[in-house]
């Protein structure tokens, strides 16, 4: 009974989260969201079927899709990341590779339930056992899953990781505050993918007929669910990657390495017209101000020995902010000197001038006040 309220509560929060995905989609255009909208519908039907039971009814043939779901889930997430870059988020022929597991499990699944009628799922604890005795088939048919989707975790959180770093490295060329479009989450989803995908796999040692365990799976699988619709909700626009990565593919191609009188004032120009200090500025915005291509300022800032836009607009703020810092009278708050230098929070202002100057902003006043 506790196992079958359980699911019950999870059929009311993923019904919840689809109905809402679908009114976002709807109404603010995000296509990239579809996917996770297929990801919370599928698994509406996925807990379905044991949460009939708690109305003593019984719907056998919902039974067919438990096993697909389990398997389809976690592709649909890494499509849902992979699309947050992307204008067209249709699926390619390398991409629906990505669907021949929960094809073969399907084809599994008919073929036994159809094949051998005598096969039962007796109650709901025949899901979580190690092997249901005298049930050859669905044994077959579980540990096939199950091993599909532990398999899947590690896949997938390993690509996930990969879109994060990608997205990051491309994020720092082109913004010069990541704050506010931070890629931290794509990390903890990948993280998230591959404690789901290993906690599948304890279900072939038998981990949840253990109550306890099994609570404690489900908390895992309610706080995951929750953790990604959040995110999917809050997190801004992201799409420019996808062409910011074309571009670079581009540029790359007609890469010209030959610096000219021109190209040598570009960075001095960009101190002088105090561009940094816009907290909001962009790799673009700075090339339509300093007259440059995107692709050739940003050669110029590699060249001027930068990592990336990002670490090369924050250490001409942190030199700002070094100015205004000494100049500072005590009495007064070190928050103007954030903003004055063209940081928009004082956490990001403090780990930045830590990162280049090896002291927190109050240790270096201090430090130059006493000259």
């Amino acid at each position: 009974m506790t196992a079958t309220i359980l699911f019950f509560i999870l059929l009311v929060i993923y019904s919840s989260f689809s109905v809402v995905l679908a009114f976002v989609i709807i109404t603010q255009k995000r296509k990239n969201l579809t996917y996770l909208f297929l990801f919370f519908f599928l698994q509406v039907f996925y807990v379905l079927s044991p949460t009939t039971s708690l109305f003593q009814t019984y719907i056998v043939y919902l039974r067919l899709v438990v096993g697909p779901i389990k398997v389809i889930i976690t592709p649909l997430i890494f499509f849902y990341i992979k699309g947050l870059t992307q204008k067209d988020n249709k699926i390619t022929l390398k991409d629906s590779l990505h669907f021949i597991p929960v094809g073969v499990v399907f084809i599994t699944t008919l073929i036994i339930y159809f094949g051998y009628p005598d096969w039962k799922i007796l109650n709901i604890n025949d899901f979580y056992k190690v092997y249901v005795p005298g049930n050859f088939q669905f044994n077959v048919l579980i540990i096939l899953t199950r091993l599909i989707v532990f398999f899947q975790g590690i896949f997938y959180a390993l690509m996930i990781y990969k879109l994060f770093k990608r997205n990051d490295f491309i994020m720092k060329q082109t913004v010069s505050d990541i704050s506010k479009k931070n890629m931290i989450w794509i990390r903890s989803t990948a993280i998230l993918v591959g404690i789901r995908g290993l906690t599948t796999g304890a279900e072939l040692f038998g981990a949840y007929s253990n109550h306890a365990v099994f609570m404690v799976y489900y908390i895992f699988v309610i706080f995951f669910s929750f953790y990604i619709f959040f995110q999917a909700i809050v997190q801004p626009d992201i799409s420019f990657i996808g062409a910011t990565i074309q571009e670079m593919k581009d540029s790359n191609a007609n890469d010209d390495s030959k610096e000219t009188n021109a190209d040598l004032t570009v960075l001095q120009l960009f101190k002088e017209k105090r561009l940094f200090l816009d907290p909001e500025l962009t790799l673009q915005e700075a090339s339509d101000e300093l007259s440059v291509p995107k692709y050739r300022l940003t050669q110029l800032i590699k060249a001027g020995g930068y990592h990336n836009f990002y670490a090369f607009v924050n250490e001409h703020r942190i030199d700002f902010g070094k100015e205004l810092l000494i100049n500072l009278p005590n009495n007064l708050s070190m928050d103007s000197v954030v903003t004055d230098s063209g940081f928009q929070s004082r956490s990001t202002f403090y780990r930045v001038f830590k990162e280049t100057t090896g002291l927190t902003p109050k240790e270096y006043k201090e430090l130059n006040s006493n000259r």
